[in-house]
């Protein structure tokens, strides 16, 4: 796949430009982080989570997949999945995708709307700055955030450092038009707080920026998700 690279703008130019569980289990990793794990009913996919001050968080995007579109299908009504540099619609090979193991499914906005599983939601933008905020701020909340070490970001520096387990990785998203963009570039996640009725506002981390970044978006594009407990 050919790396697109997508113009990391202010917001203001930014917001024109892309205009319960069924088996927990306790696990500590190598970094000490203690996860528990969830296990979603619909498809028995298993997940890392996490607490962050008050809130629980999947420590991984989801990747629940009812159906696979081409990148070239888009809509801000109709709910639509896809899988990183995947560009068919055969569900079985979708899955099989490195990565869609690694990085998860893509969502257009309405699909976001309905994805998390039973007793998680979709994080409202609000409730994004509160991780932020718990762990010292947005501007450093990125470098917080992001997985160490060069297997996916390719970036060293000592001030990311995943404190928090909470392992984002750049995934980059699925743009309207039908390119896949952004990978090991950055990572961009879904909010359920809504604009108008053609945006609403996504998370991104950059691999060169140490903040944890708000914007909006068409909701046509197809970014990761990140469920929070209810």
């Amino acid at each position: 796949m050919k790396k697109q690279k997508l113009l990391i703008l202010p917001l203001a130019t930014l917001a024109l430009f892309m205009s319960f569980a069924s088996g927990c289990s306790k696990d500590d990793d190598e970094n000490n982080k203690t996860y528990e794990y969830f296990t979603d009913p619909r498809d028995g996919v298993s997940y890392k989570t996490l607490q962050i001050g008050d809130q629980v968080w999947m420590a991984e995007n989801l990747r629940y997949l009812p159906m696979v579109v081409e990148p070239d299908s888009g809509s801000h009504i109709i709910p639509l999945y896809y899988v990183l540099a995947y560009e068919g619609n055969n569900l079985n090979e979708a899955k099989a995708s490195e990565y869609y193991k690694t990085y998860g499914t893509l969502y257009n906005w309405a699909a976001a709307q309905q994805a998390c599983p039973p007793g998680w939601h979709l994080p409202t933008e609000a409730e994004w700055m509160q991780l932020a905020d718990f762990i010292g701020g947005a501007g450093t909340a990125g470098d917080k955030l992001k997985e160490s070490g060069t297997s996916h970001w390719g970036v060293v520096s000592d001030e990311i450092t995943d404190e928090y387990g909470f392992t984002a990785l750049p995934g980059g998203c699925c743009l309207s038009n039908g390119l896949f963009d952004g990978l090991e570039d950055f990572a961009t996640w879904w909010t359920k707080t809504e604009i108008d009725t053609a945006q609403a506002t996504y998370i991104l981390i950059t691999e060169n920026g140490a903040g944890l970044y708000k914007g909006q978006s068409i909701k046509e594009h197809g970014f990761s998700i990140r469920c929070v407990k209810d």
